[in-house]
C-alpha cells in the first residue's frame, strides 16, 4: 500500500494477479470471481486473445490518429459487426460507453431541447445531460406515466429519451416497447444504452429490445466492448444513418480523441462474431443466474432484479455489507459491495455477477460461502 499527497491512499482494493474467469487471483489468493462485467467469459478465451494479439502485431498499439483522420480496416469491421448485432443501419466506435453518452447528449440535443432522463440512468448519462446544453428532466426509474406527463408538456425543440436498458445496480429492464410507442407519439428520439444488455439478454443476447421482440426500433443504442464483448477498452453508438452521421460530423467526444486500439478492435469484433454466430455462451450465462439467484433466495437473503445476471443481495446498512464483503472474501468468494454515493444511503448492497465462464460447481460453492458469510456477518440468522 502506497500513500500519495494529501493522504490519499493508493490500493485499498484487491490487486488482480492474472486473466479473469470463472476465479481470479486476488492478492496472491485464488478465489471464486462473481463480480466481474465479463458476463460471457471471453476476457480469457484464447480465441479472443489470439485476434487481439495478431492485430497488435500488425498494426502496433494504436494509430495515434484521431478517428476523424483515419482508420483502420478493423475499426471499419468492427463498426459494420456492430451494426449488423443490433440491427441497425450503422455504428461509431468510442474510447468508452462514457466517451459516447456524453457525445449523445452534448450533440444529439441542444439549446432550445430537451433530454428525458431516467432516475437512476449511469452516471455517464447524467453527466452528459449536465454538459448538454439541453434542458433535462428527469422521470422516476421506469415510470412511463411520469415519462409521459414530461413529454404531454407543450414545447418546441426536439426531444431526446434516454435510458438503460438494463439499469446496472438493481438488474431490472426497461419497457422499452412502451417506450418506442411514447416516443413515436410524441416525437421524440429514443437512446439506450445496453451496456449490461449486449451479448447478454435476448434471444441470441442480442440486447433488451431482442427480449422485447422490438429489435431494430431503437433510434440509437450506445454500448461497451468492456463486459459482454471480451472486456475490451472501448465503447460505440449503433442506430439511424442520421444520427450516426450527426455524431461523426459534429461529437466532440468523437472527434477529439484518439481512437480506440488495433487490437481492441480485432478482438472485441471476434468476440461478438462469436456471439453472433454461436448462443452457447448466453445460454449456459442464463442456467448460471437461474441456479445463482434460486440458490441465494433459498437462503432468505433479500435480492433486487429478477432474470438478469446482475444479481444484488440488499444488505442496507453500509458498515454490514462492507463487513459481508470482507468475510466472503476470507471465504474464497469476491463480490463487491456497493454503498453511497454509487447507490442511496441505506440501500448499500453486494452485487453479485455470474459469468459464462463459471461451472455449476463454482455457482454452489459461491452460494454455500455467501450462506456462511451473511450468517457470520448478521445479514441473516
Amino acid at each position: 500500500m502506497s500513500t500519495g499527497t494529501a493522504g490519499f491512499t493508493r490500493n485499498t482494493k484487491p490487486v488482480v494477479g492474472g486473466p479473469v474467469g470463472a476465479r481470479a487471483t486476488l492478492d496472491g489468493r485464488s478465489v471464486i470471481l462473481l463480480t466481474a462485467n465479463n458476463y460471457l467469459g471471453l476476457a480469457g478465451d484464447p480465441e479472443i486473445i489470439e485476434a487481439s494479439c495478431a492485430a497488435a502485431r500488425q498494426y502496433g498499439s494504436g494509430t495515434t490518429l484521431n478517428p476523424p483522420l483515419a482508420t483502420t480496416p478493423l475499426h471499419e469491421a468492427l463498426c459494420d459487426t456492430i451494426a449488423r448485432f443490433h440491427a441497425t443501419d450503422a455504428a461509431l466506435l468510442f474510447n468508452s460507453c462514457t466517451a459516447a453518452n456524453v457525445a449523445v447528449a452534448c450533440t444529439l440535443a441542444g439549446k432550445g431541447d430537451v433530454i428525458f432522463s431516467d432516475r437512476l440512468n449511469h452516471a455517464s448519462i447524467i453527466d452528459g445531460c449536465r454538459l448538454s446544453a439541453a434542458e433535462t428532466r428527469v422521470y422516476n426509474n421506469r415510470d412511463l406515466a411520469h415519462l409521459e406527463s414530461l413529454l404531454r408538456a407543450p414545447h418546441d425543440g426536439a426531444k431526446l429519451v434516454i435510458t438503460d436498458g438494463v439499469f446496472s445496480m438493481e438488474g431490472d429492464e426497461a419497457d422499452l416497447s412502451a417506450m418506442i410507442a411514447l416516443c413515436r407519439h410524441y416525437g421524440a428520439t429514443l437512446v439506450v444504452d445496453e451496456s449490461h444488455a449486449a451479448g447478454v439478454t435476448g434471444p441470441g443476447g442480442r440486447g433488451t429490445a431482442a427480449a422485447q421482440n422490438c429489435l431494430g426500433e431503437v433510434d440509437l443504442y450506445t454500448g461497451t466492448l468492456s463486459k459482454a464483448f471480451g472486456g475490451f477498452a472501448g465503447g460505440y453508438a449503433a442506430g439511424r444513418a442520421d444520427l450516426i452521421a450527426k455524431l461523426h460530423n459534429h461529437g466532440r467526444f468523437y472527434m477529439f480523441t484518439t481512437a480506440i486500439t488495433p487490437a481492441s478492435a480485432a478482438g472485441a469484433r471476434a468476440a461478438i462474431e462469436r456471439v453472433l454466430r454461436d448462443d452457447s455462451l448466453v445460454q449456459r450465462l442464463r442456467d448460471n443466474t437461474v441456479r445463482l439467484r434460486d440458490g441465494l433466495a433459498a437462503l432468505s437473503l433479500t435480492l433486487l432484479g429478477r432474470d438478469h445476471p446482475i444479481t444484488p443481495i440488499l444488505v442496507g446498512d453500509e458498515g454490514k455489507a462492507q463487513a459481508f464483503g470482507r468475510a466472503l472474501l476470507n471465504e474464497g468468494v469476491y463480490i463487491g459491495a456497493i454503498s453511497f454515493p454509487i447507490v442511496p444511503r441505506g440501500e448499500a448492497r453486494l452485487r453479485a455477477q455470474p459469468s459464462a465462464a463459471h461451472s455449476s460447481a463454482d455457482i454452489d460453492e459461491a452460494v454455500a460461502a455467501i450462506g456462511r458469510a451473511a450468517r457470520q456477518t448478521g445479514v441473516i440468522g
